[in-house]
Formats: C-alpha cells, structure tokens, sequence
C-alpha cells in the first residue's frame, strides 16, 4: 500500500522521509483542510526530499466554488510549480450545484499534465458522487482523495468501497479523513491500494501547524509491511 502523507511543515516532511512514508501531499493551514503551500515551504520541501510530493493547489479556505478570478489564481499557481520537480498537484473545484465544472476541470488538467492529478476532498461534497467517478477518470484524474462523503474515512467505508468498486481501477480511491495507527487496516482488509493521513497526534490539536507524529507513521507504515507478509 502506498502510505501519504499530508504535510503543512518541514518537520512533517521530515518525519515522513525519515519513517518510512511513500509519498508527501504538501499544503499549508491543515485545522482548515489545507490551502497552497508557501513558495519557502515548497522549495524547501522539494530541496529535502527523496519521496514524491504532490502539492495541493488551493487558493481559499471555504467551499470549491470559484470565481473565474480565482481559477485564473490556480491556473497561474499551477504554471508556476510545474516546472519544479514535484510528483503531482492536488486539485479539486465545484459548480454551485455541488457538481463537476466540466469544462474548468479539462483546461486544469491540461495545464497539469504530464504530473499526476489528485483530485481532493472536494469530492465530499459532491451530489453524485458514483456517476462522477468515470467522468474524473476520462477527464485525467488520476486518484480521488475522499473519506466517502463523511467526516471520517472509517466511518464512510461503506461507501469508500462502493466507489472503489465502481471506479474498477479506472482510477485510484484513495480514503482519508481521520486515518490513524487504531483504524489502518480496515483500509488494508478492504483492498484499497492508497492511504491518506496527516498523522495528528489528537492531544496537540490546538497547535497551528501541527507536525506529523513519527510514532504513527512508523505504526502505519508497520501494519502495511506486516499485512503484505501475512498475504
């Protein structure tokens, strides 16, 4: 299973090298599900890292709804990190119906490629969610970052199968929201191929930029290895 995880500083880009992460999605302001990584924080995030990191391109906290100033802001945010040596970026927008802005959507993506594209959590707040899921492969997505339209991954399992089982590895379900050391391997049982966490340790909530804790990722990165042996 490939293990990401989500970064808002350097020390969780450390952590994550230093204990056994496969890859970064790096963003900033996490207690408000992520915003665009500061140019510092990229660049020194890229100078460190042997793993692929994948950057979230978010212009605003709030909905996904964006006017064409602020697709204009993510179109330029985009060109502006592509020539780097990143992995992918980790894009998501919706229309005011909660539906896919089609046409938006394929002019970022052709900005995007030939990097790998995320589509983010966005996807949660989606009015239909299974029919959308083919429509994002064919449009160029190449993984959904959702935790199945609920406020946690564990609790939207149900569903995080029912969309793995629809997209039929046209395109990867990748479950986040919530996911820890205590709820892992219902996520490994389920078949899912990708992971999404941010290894928040619960009793530093309160801090702005809360550091990936090393002693979760070395427990997840574990079950992963103990589950593939035991297969």
């Amino acid at each position: 299973m490939i293990i990401e995880i989500c970064c808002s500083s350097i020390n969780s880009v450390k952590n994550a090298i230093k204990f056994g992460a496969d890859r970064i999605e790096l963003c900033q302001d996490l207690p408000n599900n992520g915003i665009t990584p500061s140019k510092t924080l990229l660049n020194s995030a890229i100078e460190i890292s042997p793993l692929p990191i994948n950057v979230l391109i978010r212009p605003r906290i709030g909905d996904f709804f964006y006017n064409s100033e602020e697709i204009k802001l993510i179109e330029n945010e985009i060109k502006s990190i592509k020539s780097l040596p990143i992995n992918g970026v980790v894009i998501g927008a919706l229309n005011k119906k909660n539906e896919l802005p089609i046409d938006i959507l394929k002019k970022l993506v052709r900005l995007i490629k030939p990097l790998e594209i995320t589509f983010h959590k966005a996807f949660d707040v989606l009015n239909n969610p299974l029919e959308s899921i083919l429509e994002l492969s064919k449009i160029g997505f190449d993984r959904i970052l959702t935790s199945g339209q609920a406020d946690t991954a564990e609790k939207g399992l149900d569903m995080l199968i029912k969309l793995k089982e629809k997209a039929d590895g046209k395109i990867t379900i990748m479950p986040g929201g919530g996911i820890n050391h205590s709820n892992f391997s219902l996520f490994l049982k389920n078949g899912f191929n990708e992971i999404h966490l941010s290894a928040k340790n619960k009793s530093k909530e309160n801090e702005i930029e809360q550091t990936a804790d090393p002693r979760i990722i070395k427990k997840v990165v574990s079950l992963s290895k103990s589950y593939k042996r035991n297969e």
